[in-house]
């Protein structure tokens, strides 16, 4: 079966990297007891650095279920339960007297009433933060940390609320327990066993990841955070699989980083979520979950992404007995979102798993995997709102204070198409992002800023492949406009 659906991507991906204008894509797909890889383009545009199944990228959200097994490990050995106080396994007081009273299953279920939240941004330089004291210091602010702060950062527990925060404060609970850092314990009882060598909580380097705009690539700001728990690991695509592949044997009864027990307790439905992937989705214990009515179709695994670069998409069929992981170094700007329905990784994925179904194609039509031209030509104008857009979105957004490494930006940009740069100006990309960095974190003045731009930028949003007519900030969703 792999032999089939391996030959079938193989096939498929350099085509399906260019059209959807991402530089590169890395795919692995395992059994119980086989795992295979294939990959396309490139990891850096300028070195033209190969992507590969075993190139390291920023995995973003892939971390939370590393922190859920990790918890998981501690509640077999009895330390704690899902069904625990957090605060009774906390630091006395880290959360405060105002916190309301939740379960560490709420926050692995992300039900423990912390707002939405994207990432806690800080330039590479900055010193890593102990999750405690990060813990601490969120919870003495009191605010999110999206746009200066001005959503609160609780509100009541229960309903559904995604937060990598909340994840965060997990892993602040099994560094508590564990009596240890939360990297060495999740690098010897998680990565080593299930042999992912190359996997390690904030690290640096990798595959260059690329804000999108069309087809014109400029890569992205290097960023860690200090909510490494929810979203700090590097990974690659290979090393991902060997996890899921070790799942995959605990799925059929094995007992492998936790028992058949604790997993099928992790893959349970808890809440329902919203679904990017067409189907009903649930939140169960720091997974995602299809609909269970799928029956063999039926699936659980995890979509990442780190800003502004990098998509992953991660699936286990345990009916199939099959495993798939991908990653693809495009963040498309003009949508902000990257569905996984529109996205290299999400389709690489979700491909794998209706050929082990049904069978790959026996044939498939010859495919020129050359890029397409897929956006307008970078003029000096829209490279200036290229550089407004960057801007908002890390200075405003992500609230990081540092300014951004702009002329390295600016130096690797590259047309994926071989479009016609010569319009494609640095310091007005430069200008753009001084330009939303003078008014950040106001959001505010930072929406008055992306309507200034005018219907000419908004034009160009259309050509870039956005839904509508509009430049993509998400002011309303992260600073409390209607949601």
């Amino acid at each position: 079966m792999l032999d089939d659906v391996m030959a079938a991507l193989d096939t498929v991906l350099p085509r399906l990297a260019a059209v959807t204008g991402t530089p590169g894509v890395a795919v692995a797909v395992a059994t119980s007891d086989e795992l295979r890889t294939a990959s396309t383009g490139f990891a850096d545009l300028a070195a033209t650095t190969p992507m590969t199944a075993e190139t390291v990228a920023p995995a973003g959200s892939l971390t939370k279920p590393v922190t859920g097994l990790a918890f998981a490990q501690l509640a077999e050995a009895s330390v704690a339960g899902w069904d625990t106080p957090v605060d009774d396994v906390l630091p006395a007081g880290l959360r405060g007297p105002g916190a309301a009273p939740v379960t560490t299953a709420a926050l692995a279920a992300h039900q423990a009433g912390y707002y939405s939240d994207i990432v806690t941004a800080v330039a590479p330089s900055a010193p890593v933060e102990p999750i405690l004291d990060y813990v601490r210091r969120r919870h003495e602010t009191g605010r999110s940390d999206e746009y200066g702060g001005v959503l609160p950062l609780m509100a009541e527990p229960g309903p559904y609320s995604y937060s990598s925060f909340g994840v965060g404060v997990l892993g602040g609970v099994v560094e508590h327990l564990a009596g240890e850092p939360y990297e060495a314990r999740v690098h010897r009882d998680v990565f080593a066993p299930a042999g992912m060598t190359s996997t390690s909580i904030n690290g640096t380097g990798g595959a260059t990841g690329y804000m999108a705009f069309g087809d014109w690539c400029v890569p992205s700001p290097p960023l860690r955070t200090s909510a490494y728990p929810g979203v700090g690991m590097h990974t690659s695509a290979a090393d991902f699989a060997r996890l899921l592949q070790s799942l995959l044997r605990t799925a059929r009864g094995d007992r492998g980083l936790v028992g058949p027990d604790s997993l099928a307790a992790m893959v349970s439905p808890r809440v329902e979520r919203p679904s990017p992937h067409g189907v009903r989705s649930f939140s169960g214990l720091t997974f995602e979950l299809a609909d269970p009515d799928l029956g063999e179709d039926w699936w659980w695994g995890h979509t990442a992404a780190f800003p502004w670069g990098f998509w992953w998409e991660a699936r286990v069929w345990p009916h199939r007995d099959l495993a798939a992981v991908a990653v693809g170094n495009r963040w498309d700007m003009a949508r902000f979102h990257n569905p996984a329905t529109r996205s290299a990784p999400g389709l690489a994925v979700d491909w794998a798993g209706r050929w082990a179904r049904s069978g790959a194609p026996v044939k498939l039509p010859d495919m020129d995997g050359g890029p397409r031209w897929t956006g307008p030509r970078p003029t000096p104008e829209s490279s200036r709102w290229m550089g407004v857009l960057v801007g908002e979105r890390t200075h405003g957004l992500l609230g990081v204070p540092e300014p951004l490494p702009v002329t390295a930006l600016t130096a690797g940009a590259r047309s994926l198409g071989g479009a016609d740069a010569s319009g494609w100006e640095p310091a007005a990309f430069a200008r753009g992002v001084a330009q939303a960095q003078a008014v950040a974190p106001d959001p505010a003045a930072l929406g008055v800023l992306g309507r200034e731009l005018g219907p000419a930028a908004a034009l160009w949003m259309l050509e870039c492949g956005a839904a509508s007519a509009d430049v993509t900030m998400p002011v309303g969703f992260y600073a409390g406009g209607s949601r």
